[in-house]
């Protein structure tokens, strides 16, 4: 009779889970850890589309590098207003950088966000035409080489920039061109 309480108690219980307490703990603390890794990797994705820090793909960063020029654009047209420079710099994030040696060097956020809206008010972007058209781009890791194609005073050339970003906003342009 003792004998087949213990063969009832090891079927019921195996020796793995609950004959040893404190072993039954770390087995237990273990299975948790690992249930919660699971769980985890399982809700990564999902945390990653809400993270304003995720990595864009390669059709998302041309899409925006499009947004970007099209909000330069805007803003260099005659009846642009300073609801267009908002729109802009909205792209950009809180440190962005727009760095163009040949032109003057670094600019941050605040110095090229002063200085658009002063050549607003002044009346200085009048084109009739949008000043730049994207011709082509190689997307990287976070950031997208472009070029883009400018007509000036009847002179059309080509310009190469390179966006870098920080979620789906611009941290810095970096412009070579002359």
């Amino acid at each position: 009779m003792a004998q087949a309480c213990r063969n009832r108690e090891t079927r019921m219980h195996p020796p793995e889970t609950t004959i040893d307490p404190s072993r039954g703990r770390a087995a237990a603390v273990q299975r948790i850890r690992g249930l919660l890794a699971a769980f985890a990797m399982l809700l990564a994705p999902l945390a990653q589309a809400d993270d304003p820090a995720a990595s864009l793909d390669a059709d998302a960063l041309r899409a925006k590098a499009i947004e970007v020029t099209d909000a330069q654009n805007r803003v260099m047209m005659r009846g642009a207003t300073a609801a267009d420079v908002d729109h802009l710099f909205a792209l950009y994030t809180d440190d962005f950088t727009y760095v163009h040696a040949a032109y003057g060097g670094t600019y941050s956020r605040e110095e090229l966000r002063g200085n658009t809206l002063r050549l607003l008010a002044r009346g200085a972007y009048d084109r009739t035409t949008p000043r730049y058209v994207l011709v082509a781009s190689i997307p990287g890791n976070d950031a997208i080489a472009v070029e883009r194609e400018e007509t000036h005073q009847g002179v059309t050339a080509r310009h190469l920039a390179v966006f870098e970003f920080r979620g789906d906003r611009v941290s810095r342009i970096i412009e070579y061109w002359r």
